[in-house]
């Protein structure tokens, strides 16, 4: 069995709805979208997008909505956000009618908003709609995934059991770093160093200590920076180290206070880092090699990549390539997700 653990794809139905009724804001980004996967209908057409799932012998799909549909970016307030999350949550819920369940959608939700209707809403997604989880940028508007306001968002997430899936985005300004806007390096470079932010600081804010049941998944081997850094980490935060400035490295929680009571080590282990890393089996050894077979799952970001379904027949070889044994490819290719998604 495979299962595609992190791909990308809406409900058209719900397209032609954010393009009448959405006001300004999703128009342009049907428009964009749209203009984007020309020539590409299976990002939209379900038929399509099983027809290339069964072609390349790819069991089960997640599919999240493009990072730019994310509800915590709708303008307008907390209402019209909520308004917005239940119509692109009833689309993903119906893309997995559709598909007879071969697609397993993830939803969105106000994150600021959970005393005000976002906390049904996502009972709603879960419970009612049977979404397998939630996805979230890697900043809020600018705000860290672990500022206080969003608190209750993570205490609901590990209450309900369901992993929250974490796509890098654009920093607010790079006025601070006006030579990362060229060349396309914010994409290239700079999302992957938004994810390794977002994890550290789920870490290093003590979310990930106050809510052990807490499931993250992180998009591209978790930006591919937190394995190859990892003994970079625990050496710069060892308060015992003598380059320690006499602990005053060492990790504290944001608020609360206190120092992290567990091993770093443990924290950054327990996230889920997927496989879709440009085909680099070097790059999915190196985070194996860290951090073991059981927080990787495989995963191709599909549609994106060359022509139609490249990734789907490519991304799998290259986990054939590594030569693991069998029980660690069986864990990447479905036991881990199967765990993650409750399946």
């Amino acid at each position: 069995m495979i299962i595609d653990a992190y791909a990308h794809m809406e409900n058209a139905k719900f397209f032609d709805r954010m393009a009448e009724k959405g006001g300004q804001w999703a128009k342009q980004i049907v428009e964009h979208d749209l203009s984007r996967y020309l020539g590409k209908p299976h990002r939209y057409n379900v038929a399509l997008r099983l027809e290339h799932l069964a072609k390349n012998g790819i069991d089960y799909q997640v599919v999240t909505a493009q990072q730019n549909w994310d509800s915590n970016l709708c303008p307008g307030g907390i209402a019209t956000q909520l308004a917005y999350a239940k119509e692109l949550n009833n689309g993903q819920a119906a893309l997995m009618e559709e598909s007879k369940g071969k697609l397993l959608a993830t939803g969105t939700i106000p994150m600021a908003g959970m005393e005000k209707g976002g906390r049904q809403e996502m009972d709603r997604a879960i419970k009612t709609l049977g979404l397998k989880g939630i996805a979230i940028g890697s900043n809020i508007n600018g705000k860290p995934v672990d500022s206080p306001e969003y608190e209750p968002f993570w205490a609901q997430a590990a209450e309900l059991n369901i992993p929250v899936y974490i796509h890098p985005s654009h920093p607010v300004s790079t006025a601070g770093r006006t030579y990362e806007a060229d060349y396309d390096l914010i994409h290239h470079f700079g999302w992957p160093f938004e994810t390794v932010l977002a994890l550290s600081r789920l870490v290093f804010s003590g979310i990930m200590e106050r809510y052990p049941k807490l499931k993250v998944v992180s998009h591209h081997l978790g930006g591919g920076m937190i394995p190859f850094y990892m003994g970079r980490s625990l050496e710069t935060y060892d308060k015992d180290n003598p380059d320690n400035l006499g602990g005053k490295r060492a990790p504290v929680f944001a608020y609360g206070g206190g120092p992290i009571p567990g091993k770093l080590f443990d924290y950054f282990a327990r996230f889920y880092y997927d496989t879709a890393v440009g085909g680099s089996a070097a790059a999915i050894r190196c985070t194996y090699e860290v951090f073991g077979a059981d927080p990787l799952v495989f995963a191709t970001d599909y549609p994106a990549g060359p022509g139609d379904d490249y990734r789907l027949i490519e991304y799998p070889k290259v986990i054939e390539s590594l030569g693991l044994p069998d029980g660690d490819k069986k864990k990447i290719f479905a036991d881990n997700a199967r765990r993650m998604l409750n399946l």
